[in-house]
C-alpha cells in the first residue's frame, strides 16, 4: 500500500468514527434538538451568539454548579470552556452568587457613580501598574473601540495595525482579517493584506487597517515603519488568543513596543481573554508595559462588563472637569453594579495561590495530554499560557495564525464530540477553573486517551 493510499484509508476511517460520534451525540441529546428547532423560527441560525453554532445543532444549557455544566438533556458536563473564560471560578461560585444576591434588593442600577466603581479601580490599578486611569463600560468589544478611538484622537491619525486572525470583538476595525480563510488573497506570509471578515464593511475601514503577522519583528517593523506618518496604534492580544493560541517568542512584545513607538504609535493589549494569565496579566507575564489595556471576561466576573485605560496623559481625554471632554464615552450600564459586585468577588478570590493552584494543575494537563498523544502516535502539540491551554493536531507549535489555521479539523471535531458523549465540555483544548482539582484534570486526560484507543 502506497503512503497516499494509506492517507486515504486513515482519513475515511477518520470521517467513519466522525459520523458515529455525532450520530451519538444527536441520540443522546433529544432535548437540545428539539429545542434547535424551534429556536430557529425566531433566531437566525436558531442563536444570537454565532460562537454558539455547532452542527447538527448545539446543546443546550441549564444550569451550571461549580466545574460543571449541566445541559438540557440533563448531563453532568465537566466544562473546560467556562463560558469563553469568563468563568475562572467556575459557575455559581458562592462568593458572586453572595455578592449578586446582596445587591439585588439594593437596586440593579443608577444614573449616578458608586463606591464600588472606585473600589474596583483601585484594586485594578494595583494589580495592573499600567492602569494610570480607566473606564468601565459593557464588554470587550466597548472597550476596543473605545481604545482605539483614545488612540486616534491622541495622535490625530487614522490607521490602526491588528496581527492576522486575532479577535478583537465585533467593532469594524476590529473585524478586519479576523480568521480569514487561507488562499493567496492573504498575502505574503511577511506583508499580509487586509481583508474584510463581515459583509457591511466599508472599503474606508478595511483599508485604515494594517495587518501584521505574528512573531515575525521584522516584517512587523517593516510594515510600521511604512505607515509611520498615519499609524495611531497597534492592538495585540499578547498570547494571540483569538487565532487559536500562539505564544509570544523571546522579546517580540517588547520588540513591537519600540516599532511601534519610534513611529509615534501606540500599543493597545487586549487582554480580555489573557487577563487570565497571572494577577496583572500577561503583561505582567511578559514584562511589557503597553500604553492602553482592554479587559473584559474575568474582569466582571462572568457578568457583561469591560474596562479600558492606561496612561494618565492618554484617558485625559474623557475628563469633563475643566469642560466637554476631547471623547465623550457615555453607557447606561457602564460600571453596572452586578458587573462590579461579581468583579471585585471573583478578584478577591483570585489570591497568588489561587494562579499558582491553577497554573500547577494546567502544567499537568498540557504534560499528560502531550503523553497521550505521543503514546497513541497522533501528531500533536499541546501549550499553555496561565491556565488556557490549547491542543493542535500539528507535529510542532503554530507561530502565528496561518500555521495555526493549518490544525486538523477533521480531528477536532472527532474529539470534540467524542468528548462530550462522554461528558466533557472543551473545544479544541480550554481553561481551568478555580473549583478544579487533579480527579478532574485527570478524568479529561483519561477520556483522551480513551477517545484515542476506541479510533485506533
Amino acid at each position: 500500500m502506497t503512503q497516499t493510499e494509506k492517507t486515504r484509508r486513515d482519513r475515511e476511517q477518520l470521517q467513519a468514527a466522525v459520523g458515529a460520534a455525532v450520530s451519538a451525540y444527536t441520540d443522546r441529546n433529544p432535548r437540545s434538538r428539539e429545542m434547535f428547532a424551534r429556536a430557529q423560527q425566531s433566531l437566525p441560525g436558531g442563536n444570537t451568539r454565532t460562537g454558539t453554532h455547532m452542527d447538527p445543532f448545539p446543546f443546550y444549557a441549564d444550569r451550571g454548579e461549580g466545574v460543571l455544566l449541566f445541559d438540557l438533556d440533563g448531563h453532568p458536563l465537566l466544562d473546560f470552556v467556562n463560558n469563553n473564560t469568563a468563568l475562572i471560578l467556575g459557575h455559581a461560585h458562592p462568593a458572586v452568587v453572595q455578592a449578586l444576591q446582596q445587591q439585588l434588593p439594593k437596586g440593579t442600577g443608577f444614573p449616578r457613580p458608586q463606591v464600588l466603581e472606585v473600589e474596583m479601580a483601585e484594586l485594578l490599578r494595583e494589580r495592573i501598574p499600567s492602569l494610570e486611569l480607566l473606564r468601565f463600560c459593557s464588554s470587550g468589544t466597548e472597550a476596543v473601540l473605545n481604545a482605539l478611538r483614545t488612540a486616534r484622537a491622541f495622535t490625530g491619525r487614522h490607521k490602526t495595525a491588528k496581527f492576522e486572525g486575532a479577535y478583537h470583538g465585533i467593532d469594524e476595525h476590529a473585524m478586519v482579517s479576523f480568521l480569514p480563510p487561507l488562499g493567496p488573497e492573504l498575502g505574503p506570509d511577511d506583508r499580509p493584506r487586509s481583508v474584510p471578515s463581515t459583509a457591511g464593511l466599508t472599503a474606508a475601514v478595511t483599508e485604515d487597517v494594517l495587518v501584521l503577522p505574528f512573531n515575525d519583528l521584522a516584517a512587523c517593523e517593516s510594515i510600521i515603519g511604512d505607515n509611520a506618518g498615519d499609524l495611531a496604534a497597534v492592538i495585540v492580544d499578547p498570547v494571540s488568543t483569538g487565532a487559536g493560541l500562539a505564544l509570544p517568542e523571546g522579546d517580540f512584545l517588547k520588540g513591537l513596543l519600540e516599532i511601534a513607538h519610534r513611529a509615534g504609535a501606540l500599543v493597545i493589549f487586549d487582554e480580555i481573554v489573557s487577563f487570565r494569565a497571572s494577577a496583572g496579566g500577561a503583561q505582567a507575564v511578559f514584562d511589557v508595559v503597553p500604553d492602553l489595556t482592554c479587559l473584559g471576561k474575568v474582569v466582571a466576573g462572568g457578568t457583561p462588563g469591560g474596562v479600558f485605560g492606561g496612561r494618565a496623559d492618554l484617558m485625559a481625554l474623557y475628563d469633563p472637569a475643566s469642560g466637554p471632554p476631547a471623547i465623550p464615552q457615555s453607557g447606561t450600564f457602564n460600571a453596572n453594579p452586578f458587573a462590579l459586585n461579581a468583579g471585585l468577588a471573583t478578584l478577591r478570590a483570585m489570591t497568588t495561590q489561587a494562579y499558582e493552584k491553577l497554573d500547577s494543575l494546567t502544567a499537568v494537563v498540557v504534560g499528560d495530554l502531550q503523553t497521550a498523544f505521543d503514546a497513541a502516535g497522533v501528531p500533536a502539540s499541546v501549550i499553555a499560557v496561565g491556565s488556557i491551554f490549547r491542543v493542535y493536531f500539528l507535529p510542532e507549535a503554530p507561530r502565528n495564525y496561518r500555521q495555526a489555521a493549518a490544525d486538523d479539523s477533521l480531528l477536532q471535531r472527532w474529539l470534540h464530540f467524542s468528548l462530550l458523549n462522554r461528558d466533557i465540555y472543551w473545544r479544541d483544548g480550554g481553561n481551568l477553573s478555580l473549583p478544579m482539582e487533579r480527579e478532574h484534570v485527570d478524568h479529561l486526560t483519561s477520556a483522551v486517551r480513551d477517545c484515542l484507543r476506541e479510533l485506533q
